[in-house]
């Protein structure tokens, strides 16, 4: 028998919570759920408990950080997860989670007034280890290929230096994944990275762009960066030019006008007043006795 079966304590995934909201999000749901109920931390009139990304990872090491967070943030935004801060130092930025039941019920199937319960309990029923996880779908299939292409340019994004994904920015990220793609998204970030600018708003300008002028894969991003470079060099070489053909003559002359000031010439009066020096000395001189 294979070590690989159950000799660890089993994941739960309920398959109508994982219909509803999907699969990696069921996982991650139904872990939460099960700390709350072990929790003894209560504020604001509700169970909460607390994990670093890392802790998460260790819990789920089959995916990468990015991904949990992406998924975190997914059921953030649907308002089925709540975070919060209750650290005691506010340094601390350890996120605190709670489930918000009620926007989980809205995500069921309408329910009759008499089946409330029923529904409420979609994450806390405890499913037969014999039931199956449902057959993937063609709209699973392609969810998990749109999960794995934002995962790649989370995994960039964190690791070459460009800060924390904050909601702002994942979700910045989805949009120009959606508009261009994930190739061109990582190849921006490259850009960026070679241009020593890690910020997404540097990112986001170069994206920007690329859309303006239609730009849709990493073929054309390289021939649009080909012919700048060329139109560079050109310019570089027609200044070059100008400057080699410029007469010696002008220059000289711009010289020359620059250095000529106004102190060195001598005015009318003053050489008339020199003259008549000169002059008078020259009759002295004659008049003088032998």
């Amino acid at each position: 028998m294979s070590k690989l079966l159950l000799d660890q304590k089993p994941l739960l995934i309920i398959p109508s919570l994982a219909k509803k909201l999907g699969l990696n999000e069921s996982i991650i749901l139904q872990q939460i759920h099960y700390w709350l109920q072990i929790s003894d931390h209560t504020y604001e009139g509700y169970k909460w408990m607390y994990n670093t990304y890392d802790k998460w990872a260790e819990q789920f090491p089959w995916w990468s950080k990015a991904t949990i967070r992406r998924l975190i943030i997914k059921m953030e935004k649907l308002g089925i997860i709540v975070t919060g801060n209750f650290n005691k130092m506010k340094m601390d930025k350890t996120k605190w989670y709670r489930i918000n039941y009620e926007a989980l019920d809205d995500m069921s199937s309408p329910c009759a007034q008499n089946e409330q319960s029923r529904c409420s309990k979609l994450a806390v029923e405890e499913p037969s280890l014999s039931t199956t996880i449902p057959e993937s779908t063609t709209e699973i299939t392609s969810d998990n290929k749109k999960e794995e292409a934002t995962s790649a340019v989370y995994h960039f994004f964190e690791q070459n230096g460009f800060g924390t994904i904050s909601p702002y920015i994942a979700e910045s990220i989805h949009n120009w994944i959606r508009d261009l793609s994930e190739e061109l998204v990582i190849e921006a970030m490259k850009t960026a990275v070679e241009n020593n600018s890690r910020n997404w708003r540097y990112v986001s300008a170069v994206l920007k762009d690329w859309s303006v002028k239609k730009i849709k894969t990493v073929k054309e991003v390289r021939a649009a960066q080909m012919a700048f470079r060329k139109r560079q060099s050109h310019n570089r070489k027609g200044n070059k030019i100008r400057k080699e053909l410029m007469p010696d003559w002008l220059k000289e002359g711009e010289a020359e006008v620059k250095e000529t000031k106004p102190s060195q010439q001598m005015s009318t009066e003053q050489f008339e007043r020199e003259r008549e020096e000169l002059l008078q000395r020259i009759r002295n001189y004659k008049e003088k006795p032998k």
